[in-house]
């Protein structure tokens, strides 16, 4: 049967997928091991019991009922008591705690005289994340600890609980967490990392999709399996890639499930979305590709542009908070498109409306990486043509 010349090609890159050792670690072995390994990472979701010191300088019941209000807490837990004797100034040097919560001397009298009085946090935000928790934590517990305390005086001067409730708090927040409630790590850090590594292994693989066949040689076969064509070059060799990406898309998905982790019912939008980032990557390495001849430079190229993705993209630090420049940078990567999009899709089950702008540059990025590569390509064998020997029969 004579098959269209992208076919061909497609099976002949198949082939040599197959027989190529890091085309097979990078499609197969890296995503089935590290997305796994990830997951396991963080599991845990959200961080319980951390540990915290009490440094109790009053020593009365009222403060002893405040450090059982902290071991209460889900998020902290109290491992250890400071005595006078404690150097506050050194303990994070040999300590296991990542904050001290000072209750001072003469709290429970100051608080009996309508005194207002002062439980210091000092925490360790040598790491924001312990940081951060502890804090909201103290916050929480000392703020319900002290309309507590307001409730029962008001009480004791003859109103009802639901009034002295009233008077002691006017103004109530409701706070209600939407798509990730529970602050679940494991629900937000995890699919970023999984898809980042697929922008990056698809990229990888496809800026050595084509040089590689000037290096080995075998570009003149290549040209005669394509018909000499550029678009069956391009489309043959995108279509094995694009499917074996698929793949690892539909990995993701399975990684999704074996974790845990929520995601609204939008397959369809998903599907197409991961299409166009796939493709998206496809393009940009193959223009890479096929207008450096030098596969390494080609792809220290690729790993440059690709490296910055995950921090520049907004998921571990906003754009607009970040200098105009690196936020201009960052349009120019695929995945801050597609990171926008895709929490919008399985986080918060947009439709496709609400993604269609992100698809949009997406295409864009297709559009420019395959018509370069189409140039870059056609030229290439342009001069294959022109510098090939012809042989004359008498």
């Amino acid at each position: 049967m004579n098959y269209p010349g992208f076919i061909k090609v497609a099976e002949r890159e198949i082939n040599i997928a197959g027989q190529n050792k890091s085309v097979r670690n990078l499609m197969l072995i890296v995503p089935i091991v590290v997305f796994i390994l990830l997951g396991f990472i963080y599991l845990k979701g959200a961080l319980r019991e951390i540990p915290v010191a009490v440094y109790d300088q009053d020593n009365t019941k009222l403060s002893r009922t405040l450090v059982d209000l902290l071991n209460f807490s889900a998020s902290i837990e109290v491992t250890y008591y400071l005595s006078s004797e404690d150097d506050i100034e050194t303990f994070f040097l040999n300590h296991k705690e990542h904050a001290i919560f000072r209750i001072p001397f003469g709290m429970e009298r100051d608080v009996m005289k309508g005194k207002n009085t002062v439980v210091q946090a000092l925490t360790n935000s040598s790491n924001i994340i312990y940081g951060n928790i502890i804090l909201r934590e103290a916050y929480t517990i000392v703020g319900t600890f002290s309309a507590g305390i307001t409730i029962e005086k008001l009480v004791a001067t003859g109103l009802t609980e639901r009034d002295a409730l009233n008077l002691a708090l006017p103004i109530n927040v409701s706070a209600k967490p939407l798509f990730n409630p529970i602050y679940n790590y494991l629900y937000y850090l995890l699919p970023g990392l999984m898809t980042v590594l697929l922008q990056m292994i698809v990229f990888f693989v496809s800026t050595r999709s084509i040089n590689s066949e000037y290096n080995k040689g075998t570009f003149c076969n290549l040209l005669e399996t394509s018909n000499n064509s550029a678009w069956n070059i391009i489309i043959g060799k995108s279509l094995v890639y694009f499917m074996l990406s698929i793949a690892i898309a539909m990995y993701i998905s399975l990684v999704f499930m074996v974790f845990g982790i929520p995601f609204k019912d939008r397959a369809i939008e998903l599907l197409i979305l991961f299409s166009v980032f796939i493709l998206s990557n496809i393009a940009l390495g193959q223009m890479l590709s096929a207008s450096i001849d030098d596969e390494m430079l080609a792809l220290d190229i690729a790993f440059f542009y690709n490296s910055p993705a995950f921090v520049f993209s907004g998921f571990t630090f906003p754009m607009f908070g970040m200098p105009f420049f690196d936020s201009l940078y960052a349009q120019f990567i695929p995945y801050t498109h597609f990171l926008y999009a895709f929490f919008k899709v399985y986080q918060i089950g947009a439709p496709f409306s609400y993604i269609s702008s992100e698809v949009l540059v997406l295409l864009l990025f297709m559009l420019v990486g395959f018509i370069s590569a189409f140039v870059a390509l056609r030229i290439r064998i342009k001069q294959k043509i022109v510098s090939k020997p012809v042989t004359l029969s008498i």
